[in-house]
């Protein structure tokens, strides 16, 4: 695959929700966090097709076929990768480049993900230095963030400087103009030299769904002349505030628990709430909420919380909630903060109890548009003319909602019943008022709430029984790099694919150290395209599944790291004493050397970890 056609892979996967692609062929229920169906690959009479809105794949336990929402397409459609991905690209609308290029040069997303990576320990270095980051840390300390909350979410400081970046460490890995591809700097108006994006502001890394740094957004320093308050990375090919959601990457595991997501309006909201245990709040990044916004959360959640505080309710922002509640398969609500009252302190004064209880009570956003209007006019009574005003003005901005995008037909039939009670209108003349019918969406696609229950039988354990505790160990390690591809840089420093024993899973590692190596830490569902072997793909939906399921997992991996560094520790002492004996017949082999080797093992057993 050409570095093209891997950049644009990302960014179709990304653009695409897999539950509702495969929703338009599959007829499918939601169990637990995924959705399961009857396979379209083969005959069956019990379902045993999965799919995971968490990591965006797919996998049937009963004839192996598997993969991501481009792998789907091809076997689907019987197509090749590229009339795949040109598919899935259209329906999103993403325009492709032209294929072509090398493998053998670095991508320029891994160029690009490294250099926001090395930016961001820059900014968190300075934040740590004694002098230059004092101010912000005493601006933190009076906002009341935690050391914890400052290391979780990664928080720094831009220097007070024209190219603080542009002669620092960072510098020294990456061009100038690298950076500014990256947003990083900018190119001076005179055409000569750059100068950093970000400065003199207390920095937020925006990192995607897997933790990898693709922006920042930057609030300026209290005392600054800047005028404006946030800084936000300009558009890059990481990077679009239009797609991308502030703190997902922790969020997204509570809210696949709870199937609810609330959205806040800044990063130090996100940050507090986080603090407090209310681990299944996000932000967009200045924007208001878009399509493709409620297309990576609805992955996780069915339910959409807006919470606004008393100042930015406006109408535009519960025009566009209605839109989106009649346009998107998601629940989406609103929950209003009272006058002159912030996230954190309501967190201070309520607790996460008391914030919890106010996402609990957000109201539809029909009922909260009509509770708005009606507020409008209830002082004046009983007056005709008045609730009259209030009906049309209602119906005429829901006719703009529903115009606004394609609308399922059985959704706007349960909006039109909720419409109904509260405008005391019967359905039969509702439906008359919008005579013209539904836009019917392209294949019927399935909400992430329909069909939830349970299905006919559960889900296969296809692990099966872990026949040694290497085995087990091997299977924990790939696992844990699969979910959590951060871990691999300190993990290759102490193994490597040579140090597991079963083919099928040191194949499987060959190809993941080399992706790391090659193009960086990879999402899951991009990964699973980049496995040849089907062999490959079912160990590593395995593999995930199997570590989900671990209480753990540091101390999993720790535990694991150290019996396979044990057991290399053995196969080196074997092969020592196998040198040792073969000493007069093989050449270059110092018996004194060996000798001293296996002594020093002996009383140093941590030596066999290393």
């Amino acid at each position: 695959m050409s570095l093209e056609q891997g950049d644009s892979k990302s960014r179709v996967l990304q653009a695409t929700d897999i539950v509702a692609l495969i929703g338009q062929t599959v007829s499918l229920r939601r169990r637990g966090k995924d959705f399961v169906g009857l396979c379209p690959f083969h005959t069956e009479k019990t379902p045993s097709f999965h799919v995971s809105p968490a990591r965006q794949f797919f996998h049937c336990y009963g004839c192996k076929a598997g993969g991501n929402a481009i792998d789907f397409v091809i076997k689907r459609d019987r197509v090749e990768f590229i009339e795949a991905m040109k598919t899935l690209a259209d329906a999103a609308g993403i325009d492709l480049p032209r294929f072509g290029g090398s493998k053998e040069k670095v991508s320029e997303r891994k160029l690009l993900l490294d250099a926001h990576s090395a930016a961001g320990a820059f900014f968190e270095k300075l934040l740590s230095h004694p002098q230059a980051g004092s101010p912000a840390r005493e601006y933190l300390e009076k906002r009341g963030f935690t050391a914890e909350s400052i290391r979780r979410f990664q928080l720094g400081v831009a220097p007070n400087a024209w190219d603080g970046l542009l002669t620092g460490e960072v510098s020294k890995k990456f061009r100038p103009d690298i950076l500014a591809l990256a947003g990083l700097v900018k190119k001076r108006e005179n055409g000569v030299g750059h100068y950093d994006t970000f400065r003199n502001r207390l920095m937020f890394p925006i990192r995607d769904e897997q933790g990898r740094i693709i922006a920042f957004g930057g609030r300026v320093m209290p005392g600054s002349d800047d005028p404006a308050k946030y800084l936000n990375s300009p558009e890059t090919s990481l990077f679009s505030k239009g797609r991308c959601v502030y703190g997902l990457d922790l969020a997204k595991a509570k809210a696949a628990e709870t199937r609810t997501v609330v959205v806040v309006e800044g990063y130090t909201d996100v940050v507090m709430a986080h603090q407090f245990g209310v681990d299944n709040v996000v932000s967009v990044l200045g924007t208001a909420l878009t399509d493709q916004h409620v297309s990576l959360l609805r992955r996780f959640a069915d339910r959409i919380v807006l919470l606004f505080d008393a100042d930015s309710a406006g109408e535009l922002a519960v025009d566009r909630a209605v839109e989106l509640f009649l346009t998107q398969p998601v629940e989406i609500a609103i929950a209003t903060l009272p006058e002159g009252v912030d996230p954190d302190e309501m967190l201070l004064e309520k607790g996460a109890d008391g914030f919890a209880a106010m996402i609990a009570g957000a109201i539809d956003a029909l009922s909260f548009k009509w509770g708005r209007l009606w507020r409008r006019y209830e002082g004046l009574g009983d007056d005709l003319t008045a609730r009259q005003r209030v009906v049309e003005e209602y119906l005429t901005g829901l006719a703009a909602a529903k115009g606004s995008g394609s609308v399922d037909s059985l959704r706007w039939g349960a909006a039109l019943a909720r419409v109904s009670r509260l405008t005391d209108i019967p359905v039969e003349a509702l439906n008359r008022r919008f005579r013209g019918g539904v836009s019917n969406a392209r294949g019927r696609r399935v909400s992430p709430g329909e069909g939830a229950g349970t299905v006919d039988s559960a889900r296969p354990n296809r692990a099966g029984d872990v026949a040694t505790a290497t085995d087990r160990a091997e299977r924990w390690i790939l696992g844990m790099l699969l979910v959590e591809p951060g871990r691999w840089h300190d993990i290759q420093a102490v193994l490597g694919p040579e140090d597991f024993t079963d083919e099928t899973r040191r194949g499987l590692a060959e190809v993941y150290w080399d992706h790391q190596r090659h193009e960086g830490e990879p999402a899951f569902n991009e990964f699973l395209s980049v496995l040849a072997k089907p062999e490959w793909v079912e160990l590593a939906v395995e593999l995930v599944e199997e570590i989900d399921a671990v209480a753990d997992r540091g101390k999993a991996m720790e535990d694991a790291v150290e019996h396979l560094g044990a057991e290399r520790g053995r196969r080196d002492d074997r092969k020592l004493m196998g040198m040792l004996r073969k000493g007069e017949r093989t050449e270059g082999v110092d018996e004194v050397e060996v000798l001293r080797r296996l002594q020093e093992r002996a009383r140093r057993p941590d030596l066999r970890r290393s």
